[in-house]
């Protein structure tokens, strides 16, 4: 995959995106078109692309396969690109009248996912992750923000949210109801998940974890710990 192409996945990714007009005047790649078209669900501009740029197709498809198969690649970007790819071939094998590039697509998606059960993992659609992030977020209301999000190759997932720092002298805090629910909320729409942690922290602080194998929460606020220590270390033990 081109450098260019790569580099705007990570921007739809942060919501950074440009309009297809001005992409198509800065001569974008077909990729970085379609990706374009393809985020706005402009069925029609894809469609377009597809028309105008037939000839790059293969070859930018095959790039993101390619990417997409790299040892680098995450689930999330795996899954996102070969949507994207298999979009691309679909369309491209309507209009020249050829299925092969829609079936190596297929073919290669589906040994990425035979991979993840192998070793314990489970694809997690880009559906139902950004569902949990908007209900996370939601439950946050405003004070959360999504800094990590990624299941790893054993299906164990890692959230981690900062929270909004209190404007009085009180320390932010995590309720013990809604962290149960920030659990709740992964549970129910990525019932697939092996495990895993959300840890919610403050400024450098960590506030609490829970742990979403086990069921277990542990605030880990480091100040609080240190003054709980030096509260035990000032009392002598009873005999």
């Amino acid at each position: 995959m081109t450098r260019l192409t790569v580099l705007l996945v990570s921007f739809l990714f942060l919501g950074l995106t440009a309009t297809p007009q001005a992409m198509a005047e800065e001569g974008a790649s077909v990729g970085t078109a379609f990706i374009e078209a393809f985020d706005k669900k402009d069925a029609a501009a894809m469609k377009e692309i597809i028309k105008a740029r037939g000839s790059e197709v293969p070859a930018e498809v095959k790039a993101m396969v390619e990417y997409a198969t790299s040892p680098g690649a995450s689930p999330q970007e795996q899954d996102f690109l070969f949507d994207v790819a298999g979009t691309m071939a679909q369309l491209y094998s309507k209009q020249v009248g050829d299925d092969r590039l829609l079936s190596d697509v297929t073919q290669n998606y589906q040994s990425v996912l035979d991979k993840r059960k192998g070793q314990g993992g489970e694809a997690v659609s880009k559906g139902a992750e950004d569902q949990v992030k908007k209900k996370l977020m939601e439950l946050g209301k405003g004070q959360w923000r999504i800094t990590v999000f990624k299941v790893d190759a054993e299906g164990k997932l890692d959230v981690e949210i900062d929270v909004k720092e209190s404007s009085g002298e009180e320390m932010a805090k995590v309720e013990t109801e809604a962290s149960n629910e920030a659990m709740k909320i992964v549970k129910k729409h990525l019932p697939s998940i092996k495990g895993g942690k959300i840890l919610w922290s403050s400024a450098g602080t960590g506030l609490k974890t829970v742990d979403l194998e086990q069921g277990e929460q542990k605030k880990i606020n480091m100040r609080q710990t240190k003054a709980d220590t030096g509260k035990a270390g000032g009392k002598g033990k009873k005999k």
